[in-house]
């Protein structure tokens, strides 16, 4: 038998004028007659890590059954089509000080929060992604993502009297190092496809550039006619997601600059949240797609948010509405904003299960970490909060179960267990005082 097949490498680009395109994993990256499991091409686990704001109410979230083949509450029912992906876990308490909301995100990933009184330099403690992103990421263009959709020009208070760097801020590098995120999805895409600048000098190009993709044509119609039916189909969708995102992208710019009535708007940031949401986990999917980055943060509202939700009939802030006095129905209006989270969380889990990677799809190489750091946001209460992790973690994660935690164990020691279904080596984060039996 003759073998003619040609081998690309993993970290092949696609050159263009002031860009270097990365590409999905293809077939035509796996030596031909190579198990896949023994080539570099084997589909890398990728970590991302979803933040709910000002709480989940317990009661309204967890399955009343545990172990497997639980009932999804209606506030998690989105989640039920990735049931056998799916570990749901209740009874932690909730880490990370001081303050009622600023420790509650802040300390999500670190079991921390701001570590030092206030006017104090900052300080907090490495966080989770952090440690994985040394353990997967360290061969891709960026390391790890840190995405939002606002920041702390959209919240009550300031900042529970500390550095705002703290609320905007769920990713720590080092004890002393923040990875705040960022909200304008077009300096993300920027980020991960070139076209640098000033926000001046983007806009100014914007008035003549013509698509990212056009200059890459000639090269992409080339590799073309070296790939198979399969890896053409895969080449052709994931530039077809790169053009439709940026198409979009530019049209969210264009709007921003001729709305009169919000002249303040950061260029980019668009003016509907439903858009925002989208975009951002529109990019996630192309950050992993091209293996651009395997961890990726997203706070989906800071704490104490401001937002109002007036498209699923909720026009009282987030916050609001999180300080229901056990009033029916406020706490309907609160339920309906983590319901539609998690549907966005689900449509975003849905485009991963059918994107084909390697041996299976996205989501079978995937691990998400979703949920709260706090519960009743009523109270503040840091008990009991939403904690989901979600993917095959490439055969590591056992789904279809509901894990009861006793005792009140920190959320922490969860930590640890997501640190060791990535594959990482980690002894202590935070509080934590060692991993569940999950």
């Amino acid at each position: 038998m003759f073998n003619t097949r040609k081998h690309l490498s993993r970290r092949t680009f696609l050159k263009g004028t002031g860009i270097a395109l990365s590409l999905p994993l293809l077939d035509a990256m796996v030596p031909s007659l190579t198990a896949q499991s023994l080539t570099a091409a084997r589909p890398q686990l990728r970590f991302g890590a979803v933040y709910v704001p000002n709480g989940v109410l317990p009661d309204l979230w967890h399955p009343k059954e545990v172990g497997a083949d639980f009932t999804f509450t209606p506030v998690m029912k989105p989640l039920e089509p990735f049931r056998q992906q799916l570990l749901t876990v209740s009874g932690m308490t909730g880490s990370g000080t001081p303050g009622p909301h600023l420790g509650a995100s802040c300390g999500w990933l670190n079991g921390l929060g701001a570590v030092g009184a206030q006017g104090q330099p900052i300080q907090s403690g490495k966080s989770l992604d952090q440690y994985i992103a040394d353990h997967i990421g360290q061969d891709t263009p960026l390391p790890s993502l840190e995405v939002g959709t606002e920041d702390m020009g959209t919240s009550i208070g300031a900042c529970d009297g500390f550095s705002c760097l703290y609320f905007n801020s769920m990713a720590w590098k080092s004890e002393t190092q923040s990875l705040p995120v960022e909200i304008n999805p077009r300096v993300t895409f920027e980020r991960m496809f070139g076209e640098t600048g000033t926000t001046a000098q983007r806009l100014a190009r914007l008035t003549y550039k013509q698509s990212m993709l056009d200059s890459i044509t000639g090269e992409v119609s080339r590799l073309r006619t070296t790939l198979g039916p399969s890896d053409r189909r895969i080449l052709g969708s994931y530039l077809d997601n790169v053009r439709e995102v940026e198409r979009r992208i530019q049209q969210v710019m264009a709007r921003s600059e001729l709305d009169i009535d919000v002249p303040t708007a950061p260029s980019g940031i668009p003016a509907s949240f439903e858009e925002h949401m989208t975009l951002t986990y529109d990019l996630m999917h192309l950050a992993f797609q091209g293996d651009i980055s395997r961890v990726f943060t997203f706070l989906t509202g800071v704490e104490a948010s401001n937002r109002g939700y007036p498209f699923i009939g909720v026009p009282e802030s987030h916050h609001t509405c999180s300080h229901h006095g056990n009033v029916p129905e406020q706490m309907e209006k609160y339920s309906r904003i983590v319901t539609y989270q998690t549907a966005q969380l689900a449509a975003f889990l849905g485009k991963l299960r059918d994107t084909p990677d390697g041996d299976g799809s996205m989501l079978d190489h995937v691990l998400l970490y979703y949920g709260s750091g706090m519960s009743n946001g009523n109270q503040h209460d840091r008990f009991n909060p939403a904690a989901v992790a979600i993917g095959g973690a490439n055969g590591r994660l056992q789904g279809n179960r509901h894990i009861a935690v006793p005792d009140r164990q920190p959320a922490a020691n969860f930590l640890l267990n997501l640190a060791e279904i990535a594959g990482v080596d980690v002894e202590k984060i935070g509080p934590s005082t060692g991993k569940y039996a999950v």
